[in-house]
């Protein structure tokens, strides 16, 4: 479905006029093999969950379109962080999850503070928030983040806990570390409050007669805040040209001579259950680490991921 509507948007995006459902079937797959009607009615859905998502495509009187004046978005400039995203969003594939739907790039867009990267290059070896979100609960977040809408949800605060339940402002998704949280006001402990998204779960709308809390604050910055840990400065040293996710963050030093085939990179001030899981991801291309006591707590994670 959503490959489906993927397609329409870009067919409806490059065509330099309206469009009939005939033109639909002719140029875009998975509208082909219907009848007229049930293509139509198809196509009248589709555009119906477009819009729903922030696309602003039309169908009226058998003709389809996207306004491309709304559409199109002014020229930005990505930080290193930022483009991965993209490069996120075009990769992702993965039955079950939420793939589809983030190759697309609306999350990043719609949610409005997702601003870092989920750590591409860790994808391979590392469980990533991505993988485990549950389409249908961030559709909602988004939705009611646009809408300025309160909500109310199940919130699980580790394994083994009852669910709580929570009635929140929304303000926004932030993606971090490769794990996605979520943001908002939370109204019984009149509060700011960061909620780890994939422990989110049964979404509902909420009545009420008070204003809603505006946001306040960058995202990124209130949700690295809260979840700041201990920090670590480390010493890597990796195969030639990998770990960039860490070089990223600190300094690379080429080898010294043509036969050196390493490279040292090194890290000041990171958060150190980043850094043990970002050097554990490149463990096929770490040569050595520093200091001892974090290289223990890589070697502790990859024994035991193995174990599982």
């Amino acid at each position: 479905m959503i490959v489906r509507q993927v397609g329409l948007t870009f067919a409806l995006l490059a065509s330099p006029e309206k469009r009939d459902v005939a033109w639909v079937q002719a140029h875009v797959d998975g509208y082909g093999n219907r009848t007229r009607d049930a293509a139509s009615h198809l196509v009248e859905r589709d555009v119906r969950e477009l819009r729903d998502l922030g696309v602003p495509a039309r169908y009226q009187d058998g003709k389809v379109w996207v306004i491309k004046d709304l559409y199109e978005l002014p020229a930005i400039n990505l930080t290193a962080e930022e483009a991965s995203v993209v490069g996120l969003a075009a990769d992702l594939s993965k039955p079950g999850s939420l793939g589809e739907f983030a190759r697309s790039g609306w999350t990043k867009l719609a949610a409005s503070g997702a601003t870092r990267s989920m750590d591409a290059t860790a994808l391979t070896s590392v469980s990533n928030d991505i993988f485990q979100l549950r389409p249908d609960t961030l559709r909602a977040i988004v939705k009611c983040v646009q809408a300025k809408q309160r909500i109310s949800f199940e919130f699980v605060r580790a394994p083994g806990k009852e669910p709580e339940r929570r009635v929140v402002d929304p303000w926004g998704v932030v993606s971090l570390n490769n794990r996605a949280y979520f943001v908002g006001y939370d109204i019984e402990r009149d509060d700011v409050r960061v909620f780890r998204l994939k422990k989110v779960s049964q979404v509902k709308k909420v009545r009420h007669s008070d204003p809603f809390h505006e946001r306040t604050g960058d995202l990124q910055a209130l949700v690295e805040h809260s979840l700041r840990g201990e920090v670590v400065d480390a010493t890597v040293t990796v195969a030639a040209g990998t770990g960039e996710e860490l070089a990223q963050r600190g300094t690379r030093l080429t080898g010294a001579d043509a036969n050196d085939n390493t490279d040292t990179i090194t890290v000041q001030g990171v958060d150190r259950d980043w850094a043990v899981r970002t050097i554990a991801s490149l463990s096929g291309s770490v040569v050595g680490v520093e200091p001892v006591d974090l290289r223990q707590d890589v070697v502790k994670l990859l024994r035991t991921a193995a174990e599982r």
